[in-house]
């Protein structure tokens, strides 16, 4: 029995849906946007998200440490929603801003800013979202598994709500305001809804936020132990570069996505299609593939999530070309390995963050929550810099003629080499991760007892 409320439950789920909703187009149409209606070369464009991604991943790595030790105003993890939505806001619309009229370079600075401005706030609320999920939760392994599935599941109705509006809205705005206005509009709509999102949770977690001038953190962390505490834990550095493994593939999927249906089947719009089914079919797998991951357990599911997942790109880099149907069938496969772990979502950070306490006394698990989004943005650097230079190196140019050879070339990029990321991810978590659901549990309760004997000190 949860202890908290559907309304509780609902909000957290829904800035989870309005976050997802709000990063859809940065994430997948990006490049297809720069390259083509930007007309940045394809090695420009890797060189410049490059810069943005390293940037907003050295934010990234300081990012839970400021959160743990910064005090403001409207509690320890919502000021960051409270501030931070209008920055985000901004950075999401200026990435889809025309600028064609400037020179190159200046189009590739405007790119890096307003990705740096979406994905710097993106750094500091991700990590406060999770950190009110453990807030809200406690020690209780159902709650938490509860928010986070709840989460997964509207993920899935974002990304259907999105992959069904995103390009048929911006094919419609096309004829009446130009394409690249078009997506500058639809970027504004979406980034609107997760402005809304954070609004919403920022007073309903109210309750379970503390107020930062009432908080007993114990010893003052220092950066130096923030790093100690993240090399010196084998589980948070196990889970980490599983995660990078398969993160480094999924960015490298989804950037190449578009150029897929754009020049292997020539028709773009066939992309919101696509998507949309595989989506619907999310929805479904977001909800049977966490009740499976429960039965085998967090680790299990992560590794047959990822040998799923690998087995599937396998499959549409050697067929993926004769048609959609193929694609679609083997995406709505692969979307339930990905569910089958990626349900638990920051759990397995917030698990090794448990480990981290009771065996140091150390209590960073901020930190180790941050963590979560730091291996999302390794991904996005690596990913976007496989994109842009992979396509230079088989020899993509804005508006070609695919070749047999040059779809030969793109679909081993696109399918071949997020396989074996995959399977490396997979094989990194089954030999190298050791907690257990019912270790995981015991430490957090052993934690909390812990926490409550020095709050009565």
């Amino acid at each position: 029995m949860s202890n908290l409320t559907k309304k509780e439950i609902n909000s957290y789920a829904m800035y989870t849906l309005s976050s997802t909703v709000g990063n859809m187009l940065p994430l997948s149409y990006i490049t297809i946007f720069v390259t083509e209606n930007l007309l940045i070369s394809a090695a420009l464009m890797g060189t410049t998200l490059l810069i943005a991604r390293t940037l907003d991943f050295m934010v990234g790595v300081v990012a839970g440490g400021i959160v743990e030790k910064a005090k403001l105003p409207w509690g320890k993890y919502r000021s960051w929603l409270v501030i931070l939505k209008y920055t985000a806001f901004a950075g999401c619309v200026m990435q889809f801003t025309d600028t064609t009229s400037l020179p190159v370079a200046a189009r590739a600075v405007i790119i890096v800013i307003g990705y740096c401005l979406l994905h710097f706030s993106m750094n500091f609320t991700t990590t406060a979202q999770y950190g009110i999920l453990a807030s809200m939760a406690k020690t209780s392994m159902e709650d938490r598994n509860t928010l986070s599935i709840r989460g997964g599941q509207a993920m899935a109705v974002a990304n259907i709500l999105a992959s069904a509006t995103a390009l048929p809205f911006i094919n419609f705005l096309t004829p009446i305001v130009g394409n690249s206005n078009a997506y500058t509009i639809v970027a504004a709509i979406f980034a609107a809804v997760m402005f809304i999102g954070a609004t919403i949770l920022t007073k309903v977690a109210a309750p379970y936020d503390p107020d930062q001038g009432n908080v007993s953190s114990g010893a003052r962390v220092t950066v130096g132990d923030i790093v100690r505490s993240v090399l010196t834990n084998n589980q948070l550095l196990v889970v980490m570069f599983a995660h990078i493994f398969f993160y480094v593939g999924m960015f490298t999927f989804n950037g190449l996505m578009a150029y897929y249906f754009m020049y292997v089947l020539g028709n773009f719009l066939l992309m919101s299609v696509a998507m949309t089914i595989t989506m619907i079919f999310s929805l479904f797998a977001s909800i049977i593939s966490p009740k499976i991951g429960v039965k085998l357990g967090k680790k299990n599911a992560m590794v047959v999530g990822l040998l799923v997942y690998g087995l599937g790109s396998l499959v549409i880099a050697f067929l993926g070309h004769i048609s959609l149907v193929i694609y679609i069938v083997i995406n709505c496969i692969m979307t339930l390995g990905m569910y089958m772990y990626t349900g638990f979502g920051v759990n397995y950070m917030l698990d090794a963050g448990e480990y981290g306490l009771y065996k140091t006394g150390k209590d960073n698990r901020a930190v180790a929550i941050s963590m979560f989004n730091l291996q999302v943005k390794v991904g996005m650097t690596l990913g976007g810099a496989i994109v842009g230079y992979g396509l230079s190196i088989i020899g993509y140019k804005a508006g070609m003629e695919a070749t047999p050879e040059f779809i030969k070339h793109f679909m081993l990029l696109f399918g071949g080499l997020p396989a074996i990321l995959y399977f490396i991810g997979s094989i990194v978590m089954f030999k190298g991760y050791k907690i257990t659901d019912e270790d995981a549990a015991w430490y957090a309760a052993e934690n909390g007892k812990r926490m409550a004997a020095l709050t009565e000190e």
